[in-house]
């Protein structure tokens, strides 16, 4: 691949970037006017190294230049990256028109087109990207949050198209707002996790489970390391192998780290880090991970959340009425509930409501999260709740998750994990 070709494909491949040429120019002209803004919420090395990007891209390598020979950038890996290719391109650009008059004019011509930064400078292309999307593509709330209860303290949303991390947590009001838009870099290889050392991130929806702070770790995984509970349930169905995903920062020598350059966790640069710990609440705390988030569409929203909830209200109802039948056909032909398959679960719900006189269920403190990328029984929801149960003849208080799947937007949602947890 050529030299920034890659942000061309960002450019075109994001849903919050124009297709068309006109609305492209307007979107850049945007862009150059909030980094000519001088806002305070914008560093200014960040400002020339996001600068320098854009001029490259419509093919200004003396505009770059100037943005980049400052005295502060000399010290940036990436801004020299930057300044590199800028030169590379006016000496080919030099080199050219010279023409026929240099010696070797051809060969050098070669030589200067051959030499590839891409990989080099994709961090600066994901930057860019994710600078562009601040401006015109990832405002208004995120549609896989559904439902969140007061269990939950922050969500921490891990785009691996956009290499952007998303963390919302809860305000005064009770509401989520989003407080922080990172860098993230996730692993080498793209796709979902199927395998231990395939160096891919696994897709779905997992809680951060505690906060160490191991000096043993610190040289290759920075300050604070924060491990989620992936291989979850849905994993563990899929015959997923692996663990050991953490959300960690880069190794104490290393400042830039290009968007795909794990093992299969997601990171941060150090300083970044340690902002995040703050808002890591172990257990209360979830992690969505997948591909191309969906921002402010509350319309599509509402009607999920509506459906997913309409999904359960008739589960329980059907529960509640002894209808066996009409309770079992909830569930999904792959079901998974401990030792059950559907078969078994069958036999055991048959045989328990058989001496059954009444049934009783009520839950309540629900959540309800969407998972962005679709599994193999296609879109995923997770449910978790406390669910309070009482009959004729036995009673029990405990929180479950359910994790429910459909085909797609027209078929039903079906029961595919039924879990309970602990206390």
């Amino acid at each position: 691949m050529k030299p920034f070709t890659l942000f061309f494909l960002l450019f075109l491949a994001s849903p919050s970037w124009a297709t068309d040429l006109t609305s492209k120019n307007v979107l850049t002209e945007r862009i150059w006017q909030e980094l000519e803004s001088k806002s305070e919420n914008l560093g200014v090395q960040e400002r020339r190294i996001l600068g320098a990007t854009l001029a490259l891209e419509q093919n200004n390598h003396q505009k770059a230049l100037t943005m980049l020979n400052q005295p502060e950038a000399n010290n940036d890996p990436l801004a020299s990256l930057l300044k590199a290719e800028a030169y590379r391109r006016a000496a080919l650009e030099a080199v050219t028109s010279a023409g026929n008059y240099a010696k070797h004019q051809e060969l050098s011509e070669q030589k200067f087109a051959a030499i590839d930064l891409s990989s080099d400078l994709s961090e600066a292309t994901v930057r860019l990207q994710a600078f562009a999307d601040k401006v015109d593509g990832t405002s208004g709330y995120p549609l896989d949050l559904l439902l969140l209860n007061q269990d939950i303290e922050s969500v921490f949303m891990v785009d691996k198209i956009r290499s952007r991390l998303f963390v919302y947590v809860r305000a005064s009001n009770g509401n989520f707002t989003r407080v922080a838009d990172e860098y993230v870099v996730t692993g080498a290889k793209t796709g979902d996790k199927k395998n231990r050392g395939d160096a891919r991130t696994p897709n779905g929806i997992y809680r951060f489970t505690s906060i160490r702070h191991d000096k043993n770790l610190q040289l290759r995984y920075g300050p604070v390391v924060f491990p989620i509970d992936y291989p979850n349930a849905l994993d563990r169905l899929h015959g997923k192998t692996g663990d050991g995903i953490w959300m960690h920062g880069y190794p104490q020598d290393v400042k830039r780290r290009p968007p795909q350059d794990t093992r299969g966790c997601f990171a941060l640069p150090n300083t970044n880090l340690k902002k995040m710990e703050p808002f890591v609440v172990p257990g209360k705390s979830w992690v969505i991970i997948g591909e191309n988030f969906e921002f402010g569409v509350p319309t599509k929203r509402d009607a999920l959340l509506d459906s997913v909830q309409k999904t359960v209200g008739t589960w329980v109802s059907d529960w509640k009425s002894l209808d066996t039948n009409a309770y079992l056909s909830h569930y999904h032909e792959n079901f998974r509930s401990g030792k059950y398959n559907l078969k078994r679960w069958k036999d055991y719900k048959q045989r328990v409501n058989a001496n059954k006189k009444f049934i009783h269920v009520e839950l309540s403190n629900m959540s309800l999260l969407h998972a962005p990328s679709l599994s193999q029984e296609g879109e995923v929801v997770v449910a978790e709740f406390i669910q309070g149960y009482a009959s004729n003849n036995y009673s029990d208080s405990g929180r479950k998750r359910l994790y429910l799947a459909r085909k797609n937007a027209q078929a039903p949602w079906k029961i595919l994990i039924e879990e309970s947890l602990e206390p």
